[in-house]
């Protein structure tokens, strides 16, 4: 009765209503998944991705039930320290995939740090502007805490060459940032610092193969069976799809395997094709009542570490989304950013429902603190 009565109170505050959206959509994924590599090679995988999903919750119930929030707090510079050593050693003794240097692996588990890395960095910045309490209003040179702290691991990402991981690393703790109260001039000065920063990457940093991604982009048809290939047949597959799309496996882009990565970047291209435009207006419901409960945690949230925290996750979720769908719609080049709880993927899988863990610890500590009145 006693380890009862301790389990019903480690769930109380839970937000039934953001979990019961990511399972939702993590359903809808499996179901999906399902499809795309049903009668093929990649049938197993499948049954990796719950596997994945059951180590996902568990971490997800790491830091949301078993963790109080001061604990993840005190805890995020040890792993902070701890995904920069993982990235150096991805970029001394990773193994590659598809050009880059992303994986780590150790014995029969492949690790993608730069997943990890998303979510530290969310509890470095809310932690890192947590304990400056003190200032009003920040200017460019009293953030330069924050700018270090996303710097290196963004460095260390874009060396493996992971473009895409390390674009979204900047627009998580960017968004995090924004929602602070900073000088018109430091803003203006950072604008510049970045548009210098956007034209010295193109010209020195991007290799060949990045810099046709966005060549691309423009113009599809400049590379049909290169680096044009993905865009169009994603293009094909959520076209095909009409209102009420084809049927569940029966898609014939990832069928007749013309759709590259179906099951990974590509996933929502196999629903829209199999599921119409009905199945896309489900799946964008979700996401946004997901993304808009997650924003509503924060501005419900109690202390600066706990709303920051919680609009790093609202961004975590919004930036995979709006990315990932613009890559399969044709309107953004394609930089390899899975759809969070719907795409294949293990590293992704545990780092997202972690994400969700964190919103449940905010919301559990937001209950504790009202209940205690």
């Amino acid at each position: 009765m006693i380890l009862l009565s301790l389990l019903r109170d480690k769930f109380k505050g839970m937000p039934w209503g953001i979990i019961a959206t990511s399972y939702a959509i993590i359903l809808i994924g499996l179901y999906n998944l399902y499809s795309a590599t049903n009668a093929t090679v990649n049938s197993m995988r499948f049954y990796d991705q719950i596997t994945f999903i059951l180590l996902g919750t568990l971490a997800a119930l790491f830091w949301g039930v078993f963790l109080e929030l001061k604990s993840i707090e005190r805890l995020s510079l040890l792993g902070y320290i701890l995904v920069c050593i993982m990235l150096l050693s991805v970029d001394i003794f990773g193994r590659s995939a598809k050009g880059a240097e992303r994986w780590l692996v150790i014995g029969p588990i492949r690790l993608q740090p730069s997943e990890f890395a998303k979510f530290i960095i969310i509890l470095m910045v809310a932690q890192s502007f947590n304990m400056m309490k003190g200032f009003s209003e920040f200017s460019l040179l009293s953030l330069w805490r924050q700018i270090l702290l996303v710097a290196l691991p963004f460095l260390l990402i874009l060396a493996q060459p992971d473009l895409g991981t390390a674009s979204l690393v900047l627009l998580i703790s960017g968004l995090q940032i924004s929602t602070v109260k900073v000088r018109g001039k430091s803003i203006l000065t950072l604008l510049i610092i970045t548009i210098s920063c956007i034209i010295l990457a193109w010209n020195f940093v991007l290799y060949d193969y990045q810099k046709q991604r966005v060549l691309t982009f423009i113009n599809p048809m400049l590379d049909p069976r290169g680096s044009g290939y993905h865009s169009i047949q994603s293009m094909i597959a959520v076209g095909s799809g009409g209102l009420w799309g084809q049927g569940f496996g029966q898609g014939t882009q990832a069928r007749l395997n013309f759709l590259p990565e179906r099951h990974t970047d590509f996933a929502f291209s196999v629903w829209a094709e199999e599921h119409g435009f009905v199945g896309c207006i489900l799946l964008i419901f979700l996401f946004s009542a997901l993304i808009i409960q997650i924003f509503q945690t924060a501005d419900r949230a109690r202390d600066s570490f706990s709303a920051l925290v919680s609009v790093g996750v609202g961004g975590f979720f919004l930036f995979h989304f709006i990315i990932n769908i613009s890559m399969v719609l044709g309107v953004f080049p394609v930089v390899g950013v899975p759809l969070s709880f719907f795409s294949y993927g293990g590293t992704h899988m545990i780092t997202a429902l972690s994400c969700i863990g964190l919103v449940v610890a905010v919301e559990r500590k937001r209950h504790l603190s009202t209940t205690s009145f």
